[in-house]
């Protein structure tokens, strides 16, 4: 197909246009059509993204969206395969050799150090399928081809949403439906300490929040900083997630101070400051263990018990600090739960331990190094004027943060979509008109061969990169 750069508008060869009228006559046709698109695929992407997010992955609450989520990675496997196969993909190597090691090795460790059967064993790699999110929510917006606009679009309107709902259920749902175990909700929970709360999947609330602090140092608007405390605020009564809640802190904190400028600087030596003071105050308090762990309330004390079980198990073999032993899953004939006689050990509970436990320091840094490299490329994406992109490296610093008490192999679909919206609001295909104006105003102009410049091209032709630049493909 070829294109005119100037108007969007897609030819078939041999097609020709020999006035500026006809130029004209074709370029409003598209324009209007791509407006009543343009609504379709946000309809579209609000029906998917939610599935790569994992919103669902735990939600027995809504048992078809929570099957249908816990089969997306498989659905999604041919638009993965195109995307690997056509995109050029950033660190796929990396992304390859992780799989392997998670949906390969892993499993077998599992037969060998806990006595899985095989199928047990590959059952346990349901959770981490989204890994492979990074080719699939690529493929699935390549071929989509939506405008950054319309994207940014979606996803503020789900993140609305997110926060919408939670209020909502909160004010009707009764009592009655709190609590009553896990296989029974995971939605509406209750606890001694933090009392009802609900469990809402906050991806894309979280992202709403980054978005309109980013949005904020561009260009201010009252709305916006309110809007981020009135979120704060809806997380703290409702959704009570403590880790999380002062990851969201965190991360909006450092997208301030990376959104300063030339106060950086200075913003970075304040943030330190303050982290140093906390550190001095949770040292001084660390001496009464009594109050603080009653403070803390039943978790902590969960945790210490798996935390201890998890790190006597791996100290017994050498071989298991450094290769893992796998995991179990509750259908299987082998648990967990049953092997330690401890009904409430979670891998998911005890941070990078239980991915250390499952996966081994093999695993450990394959994952981080993905982590990484979704946070550098992210930080590089990101343009000057556009809050979405920078919110993206903003959520990866969320992801790093709460991974100190979450397991990062519990929604690893969160990292990868991410890392994928990063990486096609880099890429020029899917731009708007405007969108292209504002991407060609951040770009430095090549300068053309001085041959292209003196050459005549035919209407709709563009000279060739100059020597030394690579070409988009």
């Amino acid at each position: 197909m070829d294109k005119l750069p100037a108007g969007g508008l897609t030819l078939r060869r041999g097609q020709v246009l020999s006035t500026a009228s006809d130029v004209t006559q074709h370029r409003a046709v598209p324009q209007q059509v791509i407006g009543e698109r343009d609504g379709g695929v946000v309809v579209l992407l609000v029906c998917v993204l939610p599935m790569f997010a994992e919103c669902f992955q735990y939600m027995t609450d809504i048992p078809p969206l929570y099957l249908l989520s816990k089969v997306w990675p498989l659905l999604m496997v041919p638009a993965g395969v195109w995307a690997l196969r056509r995109l050029d993909i950033p660190h796929r190597v990396l992304h390859i050799v992780v799989l392997c090691w998670l949906l390969a090795f892993t499993p077998l460790m599992g037969v060998v150090q806990l006595g899985n059967s095989f199928a047990d064993a590959m059952a346990t790699t349901v959770k981490v399928w989204s890994f492979s999110y990074i080719f699939a929510v690529t493929g699935v917006l390549a071929l989509l081809r939506p405008s950054h606009r319309t994207l940014c679009r979606a996803i503020i309107a789900l993140g609305v949403a997110t926060f919408a709902i939670m209020s909502v259920l909160w004010v009707v749902v009764p009592e009655s439906a709190y609590g009553g175990g896990d296989l029974q909700t995971k939605l509406f929970m209750t606890d001694v300490e933090r009392g009802f709360r609900i469990y809402m999947p906050m991806y894309f609330g979280v992202m709403l929040l980054l978005y309109l602090n980013r949005s904020a140092w561009m260009r201010f608007a009252w709305w916006k900083p309110v809007g981020v405390l009135a979120g704060l605020v809806l997380m703290l009564l409702i959704y009570k997630q403590r880790t999380a809640i002062a990851s969201v802190v965190l991360a909006l904190v450092l997208g301030s101070v990376l959104s300063m400028k030339r106060w950086r600087i200075a913003g970075f030596a304040a943030v330190g400051l303050v982290a140093c003071a906390g550190v001095f105050l949770l040292v001084a308090r660390a001496g009464n263990s009594v109050a603080l762990a009653h403070q803390l309330g039943a978790s902590l004390t969960v945790r210490e018990v798996s935390v201890s079980t998890a790190w006597n198990y791996l100290s017994a073999d050498p071989e298991r600090w450094l290769l893992g032993v796998g995991g179990t899953s509750r259908i299987g004939d082998v648990t967990l739960a049953g092997l330690f006689n401890n009904p409430m050990f979670f891998l998911a509970d005890i941070g990078w331990l239980g991915v250390l436990f499952e996966y081994g320091a093999v695993g450990v840094l394959l994952i981080l190094l993905v982590y990484g490299a979704g946070l550098r490329s992210a930080l590089g994406w990101g343009r000057s004027g556009d809050p979405m992109s920078q919110a993206f490296a903003d959520y990866i610093v969320y992801l790093l943060a709460s991974s100190v008490v979450y397991s990062a192999v519990f929604a690893p679909g969160e990292l990868t979509t991410t890392m994928a919206l990063s990486y096609y609001f880099s890429r020029d295909f899917g731009l708007s008109n405007d969108d292209q104006r504002s991407v060609s105003a951040q770009k430095p102009a090549p300068s053309p061969r001085h041959k292209a410049l003196a050459r005549s091209l035919p209407v709709g032709a563009s000279p060739p990169p100059p020597s030394g630049i690579a070409s988009n493909g």
